[in-house]
């Protein structure tokens, strides 16, 4: 979309996640989930001219064989400018790499849906509170959230949905938002219910005082 003719390359890559350091990108093939060797693009390599689009085509084989509940990979994409500037001055080279995600699950197997609560604390400018979630189970899913806050007589004061829905692939940590209410100081009680897009409740409670 810029007015400079843009190479940009494709390649395949394995996707993990952990909880501490998030997503690593690594070779296709390396994981026992990956899906890498299922994909084959169109073009790899290609050069678009100023404000020029394309789309490129990419072709999934699930093999027939396949059995587990899940699998995944990515599309790691580089972009770079064709051709440096002709400009005077400072010029900075930007390579901009980005990547796609390829999340399959494979509906003949029942997944395992397992999200874990790790910890509730109170956002940095006071507002929020953050609730950190893990995917402990074997399949992606998108969670969205309610929480419900209880005083000691067991009433609700307060209710909210979480700030946004969030993916999570297996062994990802995700931190859901809940805006925090002005509420007398005492103790209270929050329940969070939260589900996932394929209809999967889970809860969790946290006792807390303001």
């Amino acid at each position: 979309m810029g007015d400079q003719p843009c190479a940009f390359h494709i390649e395949l890559a394995d996707l993990s996640s952990h909880c501490d350091s998030g997503y690593r990108y690594l070779p296709p093939g390396s994981t026992d989930a990956s899906c890498a060797n299922w994909l084959e693009a169109e073009t790899y390599d290609q050069v678009l001219r100023a404000h020029e689009e394309v789309i490129v085509k990419v072709r999934v084989r699930i093999p027939k064989s396949f059995n587990q509940s899940s699998a995944r990979a990515c599309l790691l994409v580089t972009s770079k400018p064709e051709k440096e500037s002709v400009k005077r001055g400072p010029r900075f080279k930007i390579e901009l790499r980005y990547a796609v995600n390829v999340l399959y699950r494979n509906p003949m197997v029942p997944p395992v849906v397992a999200m874990e609560a790790k910890a509730l604390a109170v956002g940095e400018d006071n507002s929020v509170w953050t609730l950190r979630y893990q995917n402990a189970g074997n399949v992606d899913r998108i969670i969205s959230s309610r929480a419900h806050l209880l005083n000691n007589r067991g009433q609700v004061v307060y209710q909210t949905e979480s700030l946004h829905a969030k993916g999570l692939i297996p062994n990802q940590c995700r931190t859901v938002q809940f805006k925090k209410p002005d509420l007398p100081a005492g103790d209270y009680q929050m329940v969070v219910v939260s589900q996932t897009d394929a209809g999967e409740k889970f809860g969790v409670t946290h006792s807390l005082k303001l």
